[in-house]
């Protein structure tokens, strides 16, 4: 079956497949059985930003590629498919980026942005606290401002690369002020502490953090963009980053059913390889059906992205199906590999399972993509 819509794609399938067979194959089961505490794997990181992958839709003034969402779509699609947590930390190198690209001056843009799309710097997208995960206006973390710079105190929690950011993309409120503001931090001061978040179920390689902050100094250039409108730069980025996680599911999903139907063949049992079995035909059916589906959508919000047009409806549908989409798939291939899907030591099933799982709660609930559906076609 032709997965592409435009010529350009199966370039950018190719040039993963080189990249994934020389430096992700080989790799990818030692990092994902790393002991505690896991490392950042900075090695690879700086291999995929000198592969041009993590600054892929970003403007070539910047040192980004300059590529269209759907190739950009594209990209983390087939990196989830040899690898979920290395799509992981491609994405959520552009996720903290994109606020920068997007929201910030023209000295800030060039400044930082060249640095993290080429890997030399780590970036961290800063919203999440203890109590204020879906509820993102809920923050508690404050800036207090002084004569020529603010000072931050307040904890976030569940940050992507947030254990070792050098640039972190802050949004918190300023004292006195009702909304969220949004600030670039460099993290290299005594007020940032960090650490990595132990005993996660999947997506293993690409690290998590929890950060303290205590009298962390921003000079106050540092603020990005408008003071209060902090929030709309968040909802902005999750905006399109919910591409990139509805790519993520395409991926993972099709892994799983090329799994699938390889096992089907493969498997004898009663006399006969099970994809003669019709519970079983009936299972790939149905996994590459909503696949489809989840990737005609997927597909269909990056071109609007690409066109300049609004897409939060289109980025929360596609985001909500392709990642639920992934959880039948993985849970259908489960059934399908049986005993050997379940133990990692005989196939890949048992880590897709686990690294699909999140893809339902970062970058918005499927609770909250439901919301923010019915929303639009409701009204509020």
């Amino acid at each position: 079956m032709n997965k592409n819509v435009d010529p350009r794609q199966q370039a950018v399938r190719d040039e993963v497949k080189a990249f994934a067979e020389k430096e992700i194959i080989p790799i990818s089961e030692e990092l994902d059985q790393m002991g505690e505490p896991r490392k950042f794997p900075h090695e690879l990181y700086k291999k995929i930003g000198a592969a041009g992958f993590i600054g892929y839709c970003i403007p070539k003034e910047y040192e980004g590629q300059g590529k269209s969402f759907l190739e950009y779509a594209t990209l983390i699609e087939e990196l989830c498919y040899y690898d979920a947590a290395v799509g992981l930390l491609t994405a959520v190198g552009e996720l903290a980026t994109h606020p920068i690209v997007y929201y910030a001056n023209e000295e800030h843009k060039k400044k930082y942005v060249p640095d993290c799309v080429n890997g030399r710097k780590i970036p961290a997208f800063v919203l999440t606290e203890p109590n204020a995960g879906s509820d993102a206006a809920n923050c508690t973390t404050e800036a207090v401002e002084m004569d020529d710079h603010y000072l931050i105190n307040g904890e976030k929690i569940f940050i992507m690369h947030g254990d070792v950011a050098e640039i972190a993309i802050l949004f918190c409120k300023i004292k006195d002020k009702p909304k969220l503001s949004a600030f670039i931090v460099d993290t290299n001061q005594p007020g940032w502490k960090a650490r990595t978040l132990k005993n996660k179920m999947g997506m293993r390689a690409a690290t998590t953090g929890g950060i303290f902050l205590k009298d962390v100094k921003v000079p106050k250039e540092n603020l990005m963009g408008d003071i209060g409108k902090g929030f709309r730069y968040a909802m902005g980025t999750l905006d399109s980053a919910r591409i990139g996680v509805a790519a993520q599911g395409v991926g993972i999903a099709q892994r799983a059913l090329d799994e699938s139907v390889a096992r089907a063949k493969e498997r004898v049992a009663f006399g006969a390889p099970i994809a003669k079995l019709q519970a079983i035909q009936w299972m790939i059916a149905d996994m590459a059906t909503r696949l489809e589906a989840a990737r005609c959508l997927t597909y269909k919000v990056a071109k609007m992205a690409d066109d300049g047009e609004r897409y939060s409806l289109e980025a929360s549908m596609a985001k909500l199906y392709a990642t639920e989409t992934a959880n039948f798939c993985v849970d259908r291939a489960m059934q399908i590999w049986g005993g050997y899907g379940y133990i990692g030591e005989f196939s890949i099933i048992e880590k897709l399972y686990r690294d699909q799982r999140v893809l339902e709660i970062y970058e918005g609930t499927s609770e909250v993509q439901r919301l923010v559906i019915a929303g639009n076609i409701i009204g509020r």
